[in-house]
């Protein structure tokens, strides 16, 4: 059976694009204009997903929400909000209300009918779930999920799984308990304080088998059984993308290596060159050799701190961060002056975010020529913003500019140019904390970077 879409969207344009993207996937698309025409829909049929505009006239997106929340049927369907990119507040408030998660406008092809594949099919299998007594049907219907599915009690004993995930974890029978059993075999331990999150667990290649990497994505169920919860596990097996990643980052520290050893001979001795008295002209040529061999110098530190993040699993450590300082030291190293607004004292924070801030400090006072650079930091419980006033990224490259070594400008100057990869780094580190990371255009001129959205 055709999984069941409700698309509420008063924007008729919006409404036809959301359509051509999901209706070549198989999904049955069931279209509602208004709140009122989804309430009246809802209260007499139950879809597998919502996709939900938050602003329309009429009962609003939020009305709706606590609708299908206070519903009896319908109160476990899951709900995508979809908002501009400007909606921050409103996102974090539909979530909380209890949305499953949001899409931005303009909408990202790819990412939409990922967003909607996921939580269609935990949908499909918390349904299941809800229905006790057709244990078989469950069975079935887990059976037919690509990835591999597991059902456990609020203590994480097995209830349920599907032959996909028994391959997964080289079981023959349905028994025990996941907690243990990813414990023993992956070193991997399950947060029991989350309600839903993300897991990674694998092992390195040995001389008996190749290397296996498995992502995750477990969350409570909406109804609790005989006063307990379940949780549902969806597991992806991520070998391959894991392993070609593991190259590239390989090979990246192999070359950052090489070059450590003749960056320090050439920057040392065109050093000692300088200490020789010579024309103003060999003067200045060996001053362009040695800025020129720093700056490649931090170039490779950068490259090997990517790697090393890219690899390593960042521990819960808090640190002190002074932002102003911070702001301070990026404004010597570039030579430029910057309005800043922040915390006036050190600020007790994730050392994951301190990392994350300071690269995108740097990005902020590094490419903002304007004639008075200005510079906003703001810490939150669950993140951070850092919002300057500088040129902006076009559209086109907001998506891509998270991707390693993207350069929007690659016209700059040597000592400005790096290497791309500040904004891949903070977006690294905010996924290592189950959070997200956005790029939003000011309406004044300038990029708000916002970092928010722990997973509760």
């Amino acid at each position: 059976m055709a999984v069941k879409i409700l698309i509420v969207e008063d924007e008729t344009v919006n409404m036809e694009l959301l359509d051509a993207l999901l209706n070549p996937e198989g999904y049955l698309i069931v279209k509602a204009g208004s709140g009122e025409a989804a309430l009246e829909y809802l209260s007499g049929n139950e879809p597998d997903l919502v996709l939900l505009d938050i602003v329309m006239p009429g009962i609003s997106g939020f009305s709706v929400l606590k609708a299908i929340r206070e519903s009896g049927k319908n109160r476990t369907v899951p709900v995508i909000l979809l908002s501009s990119l400007s909606d921050r507040e409103d996102r974090l408030k539909g979530l909380a209300a209890g949305a499953d998660d949001y899409i931005s406008r303009p909408f990202d092809g790819a990412e939409l009918i990922f967003k909607v594949q996921t939580q269609a099919e935990l949908s499909v299998l918390r349904r299941q779930i809800n229905e006790i007594n057709e244990k078989e049907k469950l069975a079935e219907v887990m059976d037919l999920v690509d990835e591999g599915a597991i059902l456990t009690d609020c203590l994480f004993n097995i209830k349920q799984m599907n032959r996909t995930a028994m391959d997964m974890f080289g079981m023959k029978a349905q028994f025990g308990n996941l907690e243990d059993i990813m414990l023993k075999k992956y070193d991997c331990i399950i947060d029991r304080e989350t309600k839903k999150g993300k897991l990674f667990m694998g092992r390195p290649e040995t001389a008996s088998g190749r290397p296996f990497y498995l992502s995750a994505e477990y969350r409570k169920t909406g109804l609790p059984e005989n006063g307990q919860c379940s949780y549902v596990f969806v597991f992806k097996d991520v070998s391959d993308d894991y392993s070609e990643s593991r190259i590239k980052m390989g090979f990246l520290k192999l070359i950052s290596d090489k070059f450590q050893v003749p960056l320090t001979v050439i920057s040392g001795y065109s050093t000692a060159l300088n200490s020789f008295e010579s024309d103003d002209m060999l003067k200045d040529i060996i001053a362009s050799i040695v800025q020129n061999s720093g700056v490649m110098q931090d170039l490779m530190k950068r490259v090997l701190f990517f790697v090393k993040i890219e690899n390593t699993s960042l521990t819960k450590t808090t640190v002190l961060f002074d932002a102003g300082e911070a702001v301070k030291k990026c404004m010597l190293e570039h030579k430029k002056s910057c309005d800043f607004t922040g915390p006036l004292e050190p600020v007790r924070i994730p050392y994951w975010q301190e990392l994350a801030a300071r690269e995108l400090i740097d990005n902020a006072i590094k490419f903002n020529d304007g004639k008075n650079p200005a510079l906003k930091v703001r810490f939150e419980p669950d993140g951070m913003i850092v919002e300057d006033n500088g040129p902006g990224i076009p559209d086109e490259d907001l998506k891509k500019v998270f991707e390693p070594f993207y350069q929007v400008n690659k016209n700059l100057p040597a000592s400005r140019t790096g290497v791309g990869i500040g904004l891949s780094i903070a977006k690294t580190l905010a996924e290592s904390a189950l959070c997200g990371v956005t790029l939003e255009n000011c309406d004044q001129g300038g990029i708000r970077a916002v970092i928010s959205g722990k997973i509760a």
